[in-house]
């Protein structure tokens, strides 16, 4: 009995962690999707400095840099998500992924605060 158990554990574990990928892809596929939007809003800022260069005008981009600042908050968000999912955080000093009970980042050496 207790190999069935057993079997039912497993079997509910990689339920669980495909989930967890069917997630990740999700996040990942709106990050990509907010990122276009940041590219979209650089033509604009583009267009827009060109445009007070003509008139001779300087401070037109600030609603256009305020939506690229919300999409890069949002983007933020959903990486913490993805991160939160992986049982990973970032280096604080180089930035690089990794896992939770790492204790020393393997890229730059910074001892790790998991908070």
């Amino acid at each position: 009995m207790a190999f069935f158990d057993d079997v039912k554990k497993f079997g509910k574990n990689i339920t669980e962690k495909g989930k967890d990928v069917i997630e990740i892809t999700k996040l990942n596929s709106q990050i990509s999707t907010e990122k276009d939007k940041i590219k979209d809003f650089y033509v604009k800022i583009g267009e827009q400095v060109y445009k007070a260069y003509k008139a001779g005008e300087s401070s037109v981009y600030d609603e256009t840099c305020a939506q690229i600042k919300e999409i890069e908050l949002k983007i933020e968000e959903l990486s913490n998500k993805v991160l939160e999912l992986k049982n990973a955080s970032k280096c604080s000093n180089c930035g690089a992924e990794v896992t939770k009970d790492t204790a020393f980042c393997p890229k730059c050496g910074n001892k790790i605060i998991n908070g």
